[in-house]
C-alpha cells in the first residue's frame, strides 16, 4: 500500500486463555483509544463472513461479547480445554491451537477501508512453533494530508503509539521487539530507496526500533543513536513520516542491518526458545502431554 504505517511488536509470553486474551486486548484497546488518533467506535473481525465487522461500543460495554464471538471462528484449528479431553468448545479457559488472532478496526460505519486502521493482535500457540510470540501489528494505510486518517502525519500520535506498544510488552513479556516502520509501500515490496527487503536477507527494522535480545543488544551497543530503554536498547532515528526516507536515515537502517546481518542475525526474532524463557505449553498446561486428541466432529 501506498504511504502505509506499521508498528509491531512482539514478544515471549505464556500461552493465553481465551478470557485473559480477551482482558489484554480490552486493557490495550482503551489505553489506544485514549491516547491516539484511533476512532471509535471500531469493530472486531473473526474469520467468517458473518463476524466480519463486530461492532464495539464506544464504551466498550460489549468488548468481551464481540471478542468471544470473533475467537469461536478458531474453531477448526482446535481448542484445547484442560481436563477435558476431546472438548472443542470454546471455554473462558480454552486454550487455541494456533493462538488467539484477533483484529480491530477503527472507524466503524466507514465505508472506505483507506479511511480505517486496524490493529492485530496474536496470543501464543501451546504447539511448538505457531505463533510463539505475542504480536501485536497496527497498520495505517493513505495516512496523506487529505485523507480522513491525518492526524496520524503528526509525530505525537506515533510517539505515543510506539510508547504504548513498547510499555505494554515490557510489562508483560520476557523478551520484545518492537519496531516502528514508516514506508511508502508495504514491507515486503520496495521501501527503503526502492531495495525490497525481504531479499536482502537482514532484519526488517524501521526508523524507531526497540531492540530487547540479548544477541542483538551485544551487536549494536556500541552503534551511536542507540539509547538504553528498559533491559534493552532503542533506536530513534526519526518521529516525522516526512524524514523516514531521507538518505541519512535511510543509509544508517542499512548499515545498522548490515551489521546484523554479518553477525547472522537475519530477524530479530531468530534463536528464540520459549521454553528458556519458561514459557513453553507444558509449563502452562500443567504438564499435560503434548499430544491432545480432539474429538467431537470440529
Amino acid at each position: 500500500m501506498e504511504n502505509s504505517l506499521l508498528i509491531q511488536a512482539g514478544g515471549v509470553d505464556k500461552i493465553l486463555t481465551a478470557q485473559e486474551s480477551i482482558a489484554w486486548n480490552q486493557s490495550f484497546l482503551r489505553r489506544l483509544c485514549e491516547g491516539t488518533p484511533w476512532m471509535s467506535p471500531f469493530s472486531v473481525c473473526g474469520t467468517t463472513a458473518r463476524h466480519g465487522n463486530l461492532k464495539i461500543e464506544e464504551d466498550f460495554s460489549n468488548f468481551e461479547e464481540m471478542s468471544k464471538l470473533a475467537q469461536s471462528d478458531y474453531r477448526k484449528g482446535g481448542f484445547r480445554n484442560v481436563g477435558k479431553p476431546g472438548v472443542n468448545e470454546l471455554l473462558p479457559n480454552s486454550y487455541s491451537n494456533t493462538g488467539f488472532r484477533l483484529s480491530y478496526i477503527d472507524g466503524y460505519g466507514r465505508k472506505k477501508s483507506k479511511e480505517r486502521c486496524s490493529i492485530s493482535i496474536v496470543s501464543p500457540s501451546y504447539r511448538e512453533g505457531i505463533n510463539a510470540l505475542r504480536g501485536l501489528a497496527f497498520s495505517c494505510d493513505c495516512y496523506g494530508a487529505r485523507e480522513v486518517n491525518a492526524a496520524w502525519l503528526e509525530s505525537k500520535a506515533i510517539d505515543r503509539t510506539t510508547s504504548l506498544f513498547t510499555q505494554s510488552f515490557i510489562s508483560c513479556t520476557s523478551f520484545l521487539i518492537a519496531t516502528s516502520v514508516i514506508y511508502r509501500s508495504c514491507r515486503t515490496g520496495k521501501s527503503l530507496s526502492g531495495e525490497t527487503l525481504s531479499n536482502e536477507g537482514g532484519p526488517i527494522i524501521g526508523p524507531i526500533t526497540y531492540f530487547g535480545k540479548a544477541a542483538i543488544i551485544d551487536v549494536l551497543k556500541d552503534e551511536p543513536d542507540m539509547q538504553p530503554y528498559g533491559d534493552g536498547l532503542l533506536l530513534r532515528l526519526t518521529d516525522e513520516i516526512a524524514n523516514a526516507e531521507r538518505p541519512e536515515i535511510v543509509a544508517r537502517l542499512h548499515a545498522i542491518r548490515r551489521k546484523l546481518q554479518d553477525a547472522g542475525i537475519k530477524s530479530l526474532e531468530q534463536g528464540i526458545n520459549r521454553a528458556e524463557w519458561g514459557c513453553d505449553g507444558s509449563s502452562v498446561l500443567q504438564g499435560e502431554p503434548e499430544r491432545w486428541e480432539r474429538r467431537g466432529g470440529h
